[in-house]
């Protein structure tokens, strides 16, 4: 139920009352949302890659096969989590200092995980109906930049120091 409940709120931002509602979520129940979102969003990939494995053409055997991807796969898929939003805060970051608005990182952190859901659906979206994969990742640095510069703006300012 918590999945849903972040998924409906991430869909709605960049409105001030998602924002808020997300933004008091633990770091915990971020991850969690994110991991479950992209295996989610990457299941249909990871089932036609099971289903289409070619013995012949594979060193190891088909149950191989899938024990090393269920067990690595999830695995590629945090460490995915973690650096991707951790890079993309870290512009969020360079964002707020350049607005001068008073966030740490952690928030943006949350913010940041939560801003690239829209963009990440469109994304798979876009490859599934085959278009290139720059306009793909144009279209979800746009979006990802707009949520970000609407989000960090609700905040207030930061006192100017003198």
């Amino acid at each position: 139920m918590e999945f849903f409940d972040s998924l409906m709120n991430s869909l709605r931002l960049p409105k001030k009352e998602a924002m808020f509602h997300l933004n008091r979520k633990g770091i915990t129940n971020t991850i969690g949302y994110l991991f479950v979102l992209l295996l989610l969003l990457f299941l249909p990939d990871m089932i036609t890659s099971i289903i289409y494995l070619e013995t012949n053409v594979t060193e190891i055997s088909r149950g191989m096969y899938i024990v090393q991807f269920l067990v690595f796969y999830p695995l590629l898929i945090v460490f995915l989590i973690l650096v991707g939003v951790s890079v993309l805060a870290g512009g969020s970051l360079l964002m707020r200092k350049f607005l001068s608005r008073k966030l740490t990182y952690q928030q943006l952190w949350k913010l940041t995980a939560y801003a690239s859901t829209l963009p990440l659906i469109l994304s798979i979206l876009l490859k599934y109906i085959t278009v290139p994969d720059a306009f793909s990742a144009l279209i979800f640095i746009g979006i990802f930049t707009y949520y970000m510069y609407r989000m960090i703006t609700v905040y207030p300012k930061a006192p100017v120091k003198t």
